[in-house]
């Protein structure tokens, strides 16, 4: 069990060896969502302390949460009905939802708007406040089994340079997950529920990192294979 806080500082320094390493390949995974932010990060004038997270002010937050529940109420997001390709996966089906869902709540939201954020990884979207024009990190997950008690992974990030690339200080990591319905032999899903998580430095985590290889490492790699 880790921090977010934590595990920035570790990935960060994991890249910056991977910088130093030409050729060399790896992968990093957090696994199981949510944690907090923290990395140290060097720059031409030397050792820089630079933090990914931050505390969300209980203004900012309470506004937002009022501005969700005005857009859910108002924009009858809840009930509402997505449709669906046939055939579609599951990991497909969350990914319709979010194409669904964001131009839904934009309708109503007062003060904020969700915008796309450019670029593979995470976070996917950018909860922006109109007024003072501050971005903060959204992703946005969806499911059709809310169980508290469920440890499977929901992956957030495995890399820092997208936040470090689009994102400056202070940052309020936001997790918004859809809670839909769906038989099996259905192409459409209900949107049943939205839910709400404020990300904070000492939110847990768990984390794990792997290594992986593909066909051309094995293939110049100098150990001893055979192929029958």
């Amino acid at each position: 069990m880790a921090s977010l806080k934590d595990f920035f500082r570790d990935l960060l320094n994991w890249e910056e060896q991977q910088s130093d390493q030409p050729g060399h390949q790896g992968s990093l995974e957090l696994r199981d969502a949510v944690a907090p932010v923290f990395e140290n990060s060097v720059s031409e004038a030397g050792q820089q302390e630079c933090e990914l997270i931050h505390q969300w002010p209980q203004e900012l937050r309470n506004a937002i949460v009022s501005a969700f529940e005005n857009t859910v109420s108002e924009s009858s997001v809840k009930g509402s009905v997505c449709s669906l390709p046939s055939g579609i996966t599951n990991q497909a089906v969350g990914n319709e939802i979010e194409k669904y869902i964001v131009p839904k709540l934009n309708s109503g939201l007062s003060d904020f708007s969700i915008s796309k954020c450019r670029g593979s990884g995470y976070p996917d979207q950018i909860l922006i406040q109109d007024t003072s024009r501050l971005h903060m990190p959204l992703e946005m997950k969806a499911t059709a089994d809310w169980n508290e008690k469920d440890s499977n992974r929901r992956v957030l990030t495995s890399s820092s340079k997208k936040l470090r690339a689009q994102f400056s200080e202070p940052i309020y990591h936001l997790l918004l997950t859809v809670l839909y319905s769906k038989q099996d032999d259905e192409n459409f899903a209900t949107i049943d529920t939205i839910r709400l998580d404020f990300l904070e430095p000492t939110t847990a985590v768990n984390v794990r990192l792997e290594v992986s290889v593909n066909h051309k490492l094995l293939a110049d790699g100098d150990h001893y294979s055979k192929t029958f």
